[in-house]
């Protein structure tokens, strides 16, 4: 189906000399299924007014001056007339002009003509310049209907313009697979603004998690010998004693021992074994007391019948899975780790775990060394030291 389009050409003139021509290049316009506009409804000394016939005029796609014998109102500030600047904003702006020029304005009735030498002189000079564009001389407003169709069919060749088309007819089979195209995005994009918002909603505030210099309980099985077993040298791997025990260092004592192994990523197994050489490094600060006094007090107060019962060496401390579990989710509910991304063999089950920028961050806090910086007291003080030792 062929759109059809219609141009906006704006008529440019002045008024009560020529209301029969600009009728007459109104209807001809009409007929030849374009949009005309003009200004008759707007004073020509109004200055806002103008700036919005300059709007117009950005609107339209040809621009058509008619000519007579009169220049038309002067404009105080430009010293032109209204005609005369709508035709020299017309020919800024690069629109075509179509101009039609009385061919003997002479013998126009003295009604229709300026008696003003000055008046004149100025018609005169705006006549030439309009000569310069596309024009046709008329004598008769019975002239103008054929000149306006010509020249409208001979610039709609050499300067095809825009137009203004139907709502419905914008609608090609184009646009309308581009339109549905866009429209789909639009409801997948939605679909996961929704999903997100609502994630976003149901999770976890880090805020409200313990984390930093709070408790974590990892709960791990020890394996020791007790002292007296050791003394009397029947200390064997066959008769270690097993038992549960829960060690509390802080979460972040948790990320600074774990933290290294997942600086790149990580198995979950070496992270289970680092996390339990905590786990037997905290036990042994627990529960191996090398101090004798400890002995002396239970004996004092009746809770030991004479014998050491002080664990003598633990040998290994594995967290529980479920300890080991609880740490995986609180670390990534803190969102200091999530899942690594790196592609990896089939063969390879293994599920491995990275730290976050944020997670990053907070190790680095924890394990960077720092300069030692004296403070300007200090200095002053090893200064005057310096200064009082002997030579």
């Amino acid at each position: 189906m062929s759109v059809e389009k219609r141009e906006q050409v704006f008529i440019s003139s002045t008024f009560k000399d020529l209301v029969e021509e600009r009728r007459a290049v109104l209807q001809t316009l009409l007929e030849a299924d374009c949009i005309p506009a003009g200004m008759e409804l707007f004073p020509a000394s109004d200055d806002e007014k103008f700036d919005l016939i300059k709007r117009v005029i950005d609107l339209c796609d040809y621009y058509v001056v008619i000519i007579g014998g009169r220049y038309g109102s002067v404009d105080a500030q430009e010293q032109l007339s209204y005609t005369e600047m709508e035709f020299a904003y017309a020919v800024k702006t690069k629109k075509p002009v179509l101009g039609f020029l009385h061919g003997d304005p002479g013998k126009l009735p003295g009604e229709k003509l300026d008696l003003d030498a000055d008046l004149r002189k100025k018609l005169d000079a705006f006549r030439a310049k309009v000569e310069q564009k596309m024009v046709k001389y008329w004598h008769e407003p019975r002239d103008l209907p054929g000149q306006v169709a010509l020249a409208i069919m001979q610039i709609r060749k050499t300067h095809p313009a825009e137009g203004w088309i139907r709502a419905g007819q914008a609608m090609t089979p184009e646009v309308k697979a581009e339109l549905a195209e866009l429209r789909a995005r639009v409801r997948e994009l939605t679909a996961e603004l929704e999903a997100d918002n609502k994630h976003r909603g149901n999770a976890l505030d880090p805020s409200e998690l313990v984390q930093g210099e709070e408790v974590a309980e990892l709960q791990c099985i020890v394996e020791f010998h007790w002292k007296d077993t050791l003394d009397s040298g029947k200390a064997f791997n066959s008769n270690r004693t097993r038992a549960s025990w829960v060690v509390s260092p802080t979460w972040n004592e948790v990320l600074k021992h774990l933290g290294p192994e997942l600086m790149d990523e990580a198995a979950e197994g070496p992270m289970r074994k680092s996390l339990s050489a905590l786990c037997l490094k905290l036990s042994r600060k627990d529960l191996i007391k090398t101090d004798s006094q400890e002995l002396d007090r239970a004996e004092e107060e009746g809770d030991s019948e004479g014998g050491d019962d002080r664990v003598g060496n633990i040998y290994a401390a594995p967290v529980t899975t479920d300890s080991f579990n609880d740490v995986k989710v609180h670390l990534n509910a803190l969102g200091l780790i999530e899942q690594g991304t790196k592609r990896r063999p089939g063969s390879d089950t293994n599920t491995y775990w990275k730290l976050t920028d944020r997670g990053q961050e907070q190790l680095l806090m924890l394990r960077a060394k720092r300069r030692t910086v004296l403070t300007e007291l200090e200095t002053t003080a090893e200064s005057d030291d310096l200064e009082q030792v002997p030579v």
